[in-house]
């Protein structure tokens, strides 16, 4: 009895933690069942993951980021299982979700390519500012060394005047006298300095000094410039012919007494300012005197042994006639450059050659009694268009 009493409370006792055992959940062996099973024993994970998205979206919130991007990548793992299974996927891409942080406004105002060019504009400013200011301190310093003038007497140097305060007196001047000598001198005459020339003068100087009776010695028209301006003019006809460079000058009649055939021009000074073409021959000047050298008042006529000399200038302006001065009533084309024409003979025994005239001219006996003036001395007819500076 006892132990039919012990063996039934053995077995009471085992059916009774038989009965306490959990029961185990049963597996379902349909499609539905396994999705289940996977949910239930996935549930742990998923709900770490559900805290994890909603502190980075709690983050991102205060970030100031959209929304949209506050989902947090899912796990890599979790993905993998999740598409294993086929019944999960992700909505972004990799390359979509770099793309969407690439072009959002937060992200590309906090850094990326505007950054970078703010930087490299910020940078390029500066090298411009730089060399502009390098450039103004380098004209500057060159400005300061400028050359400097010395002074011989005390070894010191002067410095040199600047362009702002030179330049536009020297600018006024150097084109008022372009203008002054592009309207004084006119262009050369065609197939110049061949043709027929009226070389309009006037009388400069006459000098009587081989003399001793200045009488015997005149210079037409018998009045200087300095003492009658208006009586002073004196025109020269004179042809030049040939071909360069053996040029040819001739005398056409003339009140002067001058005769000469083609007598050579020789270019002297050629391309200077001075640049001329002159010629010197030997002439005899015939004078008749303005007074009686005979006591019987008879026609008298003195020769002179000297020499004639002109230079035509092809640059230098001429000054003569002016606005006030009488034109000539040249007969030919006016020179249109300056002239110097002088004729003259030295002093000396015999000088000058005095004699009597017949009514047929001939020449008659010598008038005696003049006194013969020094080898040195001088007498001359000097003829320009332009005044000596003073």
């Amino acid at each position: 009895m006892g132990l039919f009493s012990s063996k039934k409370h053995y077995l009471n006792q085992v059916g009774f933690e038989q009965h306490q055992e959990p029961e185990r959940p049963k597996r379902i062996s349909t499609s539905a069942g396994n999705r289940l099973s996977i949910i239930l024993e996935n549930g742990s994970s998923e709900s770490q993951a559900a805290k994890a998205r909603e502190s980075h979206r709690a983050s991102v919130r205060k970030s100031g980021l959209s929304p949209i991007l506050a989902d947090v990548p899912e796990d890599r793992s979790a993905s993998a299982s999740a598409t294993s299974s086929g019944y999960s996927y992700t909505v972004w891409s990799e390359n979509e979700k770099f793309a969407a942080l690439r072009n959002h406004k937060q992200i590309a105002k906090r850094g990326g390519r505007k950054r970078v060019l703010v930087i490299l504009a910020m940078i390029l400013l500066i090298i411009i500012a730089l060399g502009v200011g390098l450039g103004l301190g380098l004209k500057k310093k060159k400005t300061d060394s400028s050359p400097s003038t010395s002074n011989p007497s005390s070894g010191t140097a002067e410095p040199a005047a600047t362009d702002s305060a030179t330049s536009p007196t020297s600018t006024s001047s150097s084109s008022s006298s372009s203008s002054s000598s592009s309207s004084s001198s006119p262009s050369q005459p065609s197939n110049f300095p061949l043709g027929t020339y009226s070389l309009v003068t006037f009388l400069d100087l006459a000098q009587t000094d081989c003399t001793s009776n200045p009488q015997t010695w005149s210079c037409y028209p018998y009045t200087t410039y300095y003492t009658t301006p208006s009586k002073s003019l004196a025109t020269f006809d004179w042809t030049i012919t040939g071909s360069k460079p053996s040029y040819k000058i001739s005398s056409t009649s003339n009140p002067f007494s001058l005769t000469f055939q083609n007598a050579a021009l020789t270019l002297v000074d050629e391309n200077q300012p001075t640049e001329r073409y002159r010629f010197q021959i030997p002439t005899t000047k015939t004078v008749v005197p303005a007074t009686n050298l005979t006591s019987d008042n008879a026609a008298v006529e003195c020769e002179f042994v000297g020499n004639l000399q002109a230079n035509l200038y092809t640059k230098m302006k001429k000054e003569f006639p002016s606005e006030q001065d009488p034109s000539g009533d040249p007969e030919y084309t006016t020179w249109p450059f300056a002239v110097r024409i002088e004729q003259s003979a030295a002093g000396g025994d015999g000088v000058p050659n005095c004699y009597k005239t017949t009514g047929s001219g001939r020449r008659g006996e010598s008038v005696e009694g003049l006194e013969g003036m020094g080898a040195s001395t001088l007498c001359s007819c000097l003829y320009k268009n332009w005044h000596t500076p003073s």
